[in-house]
């Protein structure tokens, strides 16, 4: 059970970062992240800090698939 709650989980995460959007804007000087199918919105005030929230939930998602298979092929062996 706990496999499929974890890949459940890393596809969730995985979907979410590659879908999500940043932007910025001019005036004030504001960078922002969407995720639109969770409707999580943040902003920041240098451009880093929206990408490293969307990469961060897109490599934490690969981790817990990657994970999740390796777990799974462990306990079926």
């Amino acid at each position: 059970m706990a496999k499929w709650l974890i890949l459940a989980i890393g596809v969730f995460l995985f979907f979410n970062g590659m879908m999500a959007r940043t932007y910025g804007y001019a005036n004030p000087s504001l960078h922002c992240f969407n995720m639109d199918y969770i409707k999580l919105v943040g902003c920041f005030s240098s451009p880093i800090g929206p990408r490293l929230v969307v990469w961060a939930a897109t490599i934490l998602g690969a981790i817990l698939i990657v994970g999740s298979w390796l777990y799974g092929r462990r306990g079926s062996a």
